[in-house]
């Protein structure tokens, strides 16, 4: 029966260990490192789905100081930067987050996810000037796949820049015409430009003529066959945009807004 109890005791405060001080146990296990070279990168796995593991218990925490301990053995790792500062923003302490983000950004600058992050803590801190230079620099960038076409639309939409955001979305969908949030994304970004009468004036004469109504419509529609759970909601908005009520085309709007004032 002792046999018996010894192991499961063992296993137990591991597991305790391993919920209430995962660091201690992380350090515990260094000496063995002398003994069996693959134990250090075994630690570090470990270590990351215990991370994770609290971050999912909302110990967020001590899911910092497993990352501190992580970005102690591994400081090149940006993704532990990454994390970290994830954790610190669901903390409410977005100074601390932003130092944390500061340490990805220095290994990779120009990664568009990252620095759009800061861009948007900078200016939740209401340091504008600062939050601007930062979306500058993302307006700046040549995003290589769908995932970095979509963060950089969504930098060009929190500046009200809706031809840029068209633009990226526009880009993304063809790169991943599988991803229903985008596809919405764009439909939302098209009528903004065909119901918000300074959003295309700085677009070029051919594109105002382009029939834009319609590739809302289509991105909509897309939306319901990818996810059919956002049919309602949806619907709802292509009720809203009715054909009865908006333009189809950048061209048509500014001719109703120029009618519009001529008749006051």
């Amino acid at each position: 029966m002792r046999l018996i109890t010894i192991p499961i005791i063992i296993i137990i405060l591991f597991c305790l260990l391993a919920i209430f001080t995962p660091v201690l146990l992380l350090q515990a296990t260094e000496p063995l490192d002398q003994y069996v070279g693959s134990i250090p990168e075994i630690r570090y796995t470990t270590a990351e789905v215990l991370a994770d593991i609290s971050s999912f218990l909302t110990k967020y925490g001590t899911s910092i100081e497993i990352y501190d301990y992580l970005i102690g053995k591994k400081p090149d790792n940006e993704e532990y930067y990454w994390e970290k500062s994830n954790n610190f923003l669901i903390l409410g302490k977005p100074d601390d987050a932003l130092v944390a983000l500061e340490g990805a950004i220095a290994l990779d600058k120009g990664n568009p996810e990252y620095l759009y992050k800061k861009a948007v803590i900078l200016r939740s801190l209401k340091r504008i000037t600062e939050s601007n230079k930062i979306y500058d620099e993302i307006d700046l960038l040549s995003p290589g796949n769908a995932k970095e076409q979509v963060i950089c639309g969504d930098a060009a939409l929190d500046r009200s820049n809706y031809l840029k955001a068209y633009e990226n979305y526009s880009e993304a969908v063809r790169l991943n015409p599988s991803d229903s949030r985008t596809w919405e994304k764009r439909g939302d970004v098209i009528f903004s430009l065909l119901t918000i009468y300074t959003s295309g004036e700085q677009a070029d004469d051919s594109f105002k003529k382009i029939d834009l109504y319609s590739e809302g419509i289509t991105s909509y529609e897309n939306v319901i066959k990818l996810d059919p759970s956002r049919t309602l909601v949806i619907k709802e908005k292509m009720e809203k945009r009715s054909d009865v009520y908006t333009p189809r085309t950048i061209a048509e709007l500014e001719s109703r807004y120029t009618t519009y004032r001529f008749l006051n």
